[in-house]
């Protein structure tokens, strides 16, 4: 099942996600969820900030949370090679990412999937992107799976 990790750089303090209608974990350790071997781990050691495991709404109650993988299958109606979140979760997500981008003290924030039955190669995308630009990968649908992405704050960067 896919996970998606989201790491506000520089954040000291997280973010209180509880009124969204997904589940949201953060922590400051930034360890992936994903095992026994998750891909971006060693790319989440060299940073310093909060990271964000989204989950299905299921995993807000603490009952089911013990008894089941955190994985965030259930936010998308896609996740085998690119990501396509739910209508009733894409606002979500966009408000997530949006006050992330706002708490950042270095504006930047990096989003990551993880299948591991996705497909083998993995994307570690260099130049960063916009939320804008963000948005309009998931709507063309090119936010790949097994990818990480960095999005900064701020103004239109030329595709």
């Amino acid at each position: 099942m896919p996970s998606i990790e989201i790491i506000c750089l520089g954040q000291r303090k997280p973010t209180d996600f509880c009124y969204l209608p997904c589940a949201v974990e953060a922590e400051t350790t930034l360890l992936s969820h994903r095992g026994p071997n998750p891909l971006f781990q060693a790319d989440f050691d060299t940073l310093q900030g909060c990271i964000y495991h989204l989950g299905g709404s299921c995993l807000r109650f603490p009952g089911v949370r013990q008894r089941h993988a955190y994985t965030a299958a259930n936010l998308c109606t896609e996740w085998w090679e690119f990501l396509e979140f739910k209508p009733r979760y894409k606002l979500a997500v966009q408000i997530l990412l949006k006050t992330l981008l706002a708490a950042s003290p270095e504006g930047k924030l990096l989003f990551t999937s993880d299948y591991q039955f996705g497909p083998n190669k993995i994307r570690r995308y260099k130049r960063p992107i916009t939320l804008e630009q963000f948005w309009q990968r998931h709507d063309d649908q090119k936010l790949w799976v097994n990818a990480s992405f960095s999005i900064i704050r701020g103004g239109k960067i030329k595709r």
